[in-house]
């Protein structure tokens, strides 16, 4: 507590341990955060994962050219504001551990999608946050983790996982790679055609719990968690959204019944190019259904590789956590391939 208050008083100079209520929050996989509530106000602080983003100022600089962009733009939904030191830095470095502190924006996150409504709201809202940065020069942001959104980088790790991970969790999980091994053929087509598809600026991780919705209507408030804004394809966007929304249960959740609802894919897929129609070339309308297997597929694979290499990217409750994750999204992969038939 003492550690927290301290990097909070770099921000709100005034606080002390008897004005202040600090609450872990849970919900993210990478950084750490927690809610502050000061003088009746309520704010958002977070220790920026450095094992994952190297480099938190280029993070935050990225922003900032997002901004200036949306302010001429016209881009309708509540952006984050970020609190600033004495010396003016949105980032204080304590024991070479980095942190920020923004202003808390009311609404409400969800784990899972709850209607075809909020999925229509968030898609069009995704596809405005392209559009609105269609003019921004992508050479400006930076990639804040190198090799993000390169699918063959994964594959790269995935199979050095193989050879170097834990001997135990992968002789329980050979049959599980057979599965993966013959399906890699999606992902080996999309980076085809990823090479004749302009580079875009993306948010990077549109997952449910990254949008805040008013919790009547389940419109879309804002679209939160900047970390992950970078250069990249449009198609994965949309198919880290579908990988999300469209999965009935959490990511986290063990497989009981069936898991993809088609009803929140269609309904992403028509909002989405329903906002966006003008904006998308040819190849990137037509590549929507592989974008949403793809990056399912990837999404497992990322899981599983991290499971190999005993937990060291995403934050883990128990031993078998990220196997459960990766099993959820092939599960996932599975049914959308089923109901596409690609």
């Amino acid at each position: 507590m003492d550690e927290l208050i301290h990097v909070i008083s770099h921000f709100l100079p005034k606080v002390h341990s008897k004005n202040i209520e600090i609450t872990p929050v849970n919900s993210g996989l990478i950084n750490s955060t927690y809610t502050v509530e000061f003088k009746k106000s309520t704010f958002i602080l977070q220790k920026v994962n450095q094992f994952v983003f190297h480099d938190p100022n280029l993070i935050q600089d990225n922003y900032k050219e997002v901004l200036r962009e949306f302010s001429i733009s016209a881009y309708s939904k509540k952006q984050l504001e970020f609190l600033k030191t004495n010396s003016n830095r949105e980032l204080v470095n304590y024991n070479n551990t980095f942190w920020r502190m923004s202003k808390f924006i009311k609404g409400k996150t969800y784990a899972v999608c709850k209607s075809p409504e909020m999925a229509n709201s968030s898609a069009k809202s995704l596809a405005e946050f392209h559009v609105s940065l269609k003019e921004l020069d992508y050479k400006k942001i930076k990639e804040p983790i190198k090799d993000f959104c390169n699918f063959n980088y994964r594959i790269q790790q995935y199979r050095e996982s193989i050879i170097h991970g834990d001997s135990h969790r992968l002789k329980n999980t050979r049959d599980f790679m057979g599965e993966i091994e013959s399906n890699l053929k999606y992902i080996h087509e999309y980076m085809k055609i990823e090479k004749d598809i302009e580079k875009r600026i993306i948010h990077g991780d549109p997952k449910v719990s990254n949008f805040l919705f008013d919790d009547q209507t389940y419109k879309v408030i804002s679209i939160i968690d900047i970390d992950t804004i970078m250069p990249g394809c449009i198609l994965f966007d949309f198919g880290d959204m579908v990988r999300s929304f469209a999965n009935k249960s959490h990511e986290d959740a063990q497989i009981q019944e069936r898991i993809f609802n088609p009803h929140i894919y269609n309904a992403l897929k028509k909002a989405y190019l329903f906002e966006a129609n003008d904006f998308l070339s040819p190849i990137e309308k037509e590549s929507l259904d592989l974008s949403a297997l793809t990056v399912a597929l990837i999404q497992c694979i990322r899981f599983l590789t991290d499971y190999y290499n005993l937990d060291v990217y995403y934050h883990v409750k128990e031993p078998e956590h990220n196997l459960k994750r990766a099993i959820n999204q092939f599960s996932f992969f599975k049914e959308l391939k089923a109901y596409l038939k690609p």
